[in-house]
């Protein structure tokens, strides 16, 4: 496994999303003409979040991934993008969904 997927601990393509009931009275992320609902767990570690401080919508999903407070702070921390992490992220997604399919 190469060095910067050793963080994965589980399928980037499974995620939880929190009970829409739950959003109505915390908000959600808008997009232009549409509420995306928001995950439950880091994508980056798959740890439970309680209180995102960083967001990145997937819109294929129609969901916004949300970073712990602890892996934001290592990223930012080491000079790195955070915005280019949670891509990361979609990429490795969105190879997770082809192969499922291609299963099918």
């Amino acid at each position: 496994m190469p060095e910067e997927d050793a963080e994965f601990t589980r399928d980037p393509a499974d995620v939880e999303v929190e009970d829409m009931s739950y959003q109505a009275h915390i908000g959600t992320f808008s997009d232009a003409d549409r509420e995306l609902l928001i995950e439950s767990q880091c994508c980056i570690t798959g740890k439970e979040v309680k209180h995102s401080f960083c967001r990145y919508p997937d819109k294929e999903r129609g969901t916004v991934m949300v970073m712990s407070r602890e892996t934001m702070l290592k990223f930012s921390r080491g000079g790195q993008s955070l915005i280019a992490e949670f891509e990361k992220v979609l990429e490795k997604r969105r190879e997770a969904e082809r192969r499922r399919t291609r299963r099918k």
